[in-house]
């Protein structure tokens, strides 16, 4: 009996494609922002938090934007249907949603497992996302949290991140937007960087949430620092949230509000020099009773002060000449607040 004879298949042909098919402005192809610059349908968009900094209460008012056409935090956002996996339980979320009521465009799995899902359970999760995808129900797919969500077999949350991206191409790729929350661990600075890194090449667009700052007007604000391969991507929003009524407000220049709400503190300060004082001298001898500003902070709102003229400034900033910071128009025995030098030129040629 002859041996069958087999045939080597075929290598495949490969062909080149010129760039300047891809410069072509038909080549491009366009981004179907479901929140401007941020989500987008069939994009990866992570959101990185430390815990408690308020990752889920912000995506519960961008949840409640996706009803209609409308804006969240000054970006469009477009109405789309939303299936939300939590590992937060239906009484945290019942009790949420009293405070931001959410619309029936959105579906919710809350705590759906004990524990870390089996890779049997993230099949199942996938195939109930496929079918409403299928049936015209999801445009936006929320996992909250990364590391409650992963497979257990996955002890990674960078691996974590890789697989479920992976495993998600398919519905990923048919149009649906996926957003994933994650809450990083507590470790080193050196090891949470080195393994953001490994983790952030799965996703498309990389959001930080975190605290804004340090000062008692800072307690309901937050920054958000995000990366990605979009131009309409922010590099950079600040928001605050009212308590009261569960609003989220745009702040389109914080550090301009932060400078009118402190300053009466930076007049209190200047006051208690009778010379022009340094930024330095400022901090060192800055009231106790009111939180104490960076120094990057500080030499911002001596910069506006004097831009709009509630400052006098002396020094031209250079070495050995320091600008010194002084209250306009107040007496002073040393003469120190008295104009500069340039400015008592320009009168005697106005008087000349």
């Amino acid at each position: 009996m002859s041996t069958p004879q087999f045939q080597p298949r075929a290598a495949p042909r490969i062909v080149p494609m010129s760039l300047a098919q891809l410069n072509a402005a038909d080549a491009t192809p366009k981004v179907d922002w479901l929140w401007h610059g941020l989500i987008a349908r069939g994009h990866v968009t992570l959101l990185t938090s430390a815990w408690r900094a308020g990752k889920t209460t912000l995506i519960t008012g961008l949840l409640q934007q996706f009803a209609a056409v409308g804006a969240f935090l000054d970006r469009p956002v477009r109405p789309a249907k939303l299936l939300v996996v939590s590992d937060e339980s239906e009484a945290t979320w019942a009790e949420r949603l009293r405070r931001m009521p959410v619309g029936e465009h959105c579906q919710l799995i809350a705590h759906p497992f004990r524990w870390y899902l089996t890779r049997e359970e993230w099949q199942a999760l996938f195939e109930l996302a496929t079918e409403m995808r299928s049936a015209g129900n999801l445009d936006l797919l929320v996992l909250d949290s990364l590391e409650k969500l992963r497979p257990r077999t996955i002890d990674d949350d960078s691996n974590g991140l890789e697989f479920m991206v992976a495993s998600l191409r398919s519905l990923i790729e048919s149009g649906v937007g996926v957003l994933i929350l994650s809450r990083p661990r507590a470790e080193s600075a050196e090891k949470r960087s080195a393994r953001s890194q490994a983790g952030r090449s799965a996703a498309d667009i990389v959001v930080e949430l975190s605290n804004y700052g340090p000062m008692d007007a800072d307690e309901c604000r937050r920054k958000l620092l995000s990366v990605s391969r979009f131009p309409e991507t922010p590099r950079r929003l600040v928001y605050e949230w009212d308590r009261g009524t569960s609003r989220f407000h745009f702040l389109g220049d914080p550090l301009g509000v932060r400078f009118h709400e402190n300053l009466e503190h930076l007049h209190a300060a200047l006051k208690r020099h009778r010379r022009p004082a340094t930024p330095h001298e400022l901090l060192k001898d800055w009231p106790a009773d009111v939180p104490r500003p960076s120094r990057a902070a500080l030499y911002e709102w001596l910069k506006r002060a004097h831009e709009e003229n509630r400052v006098r400034r002396l020094g031209t900033g250079r070495r050995g000449d320091a600008f010194r910071y002084g209250l306009a128009n107040e007496g002073d025995v040393s003469g120190a607040r008295r104009d500069p030098p340039s400015l008592r030129a320009d009168a005697r040629e106005r008087t000349a």
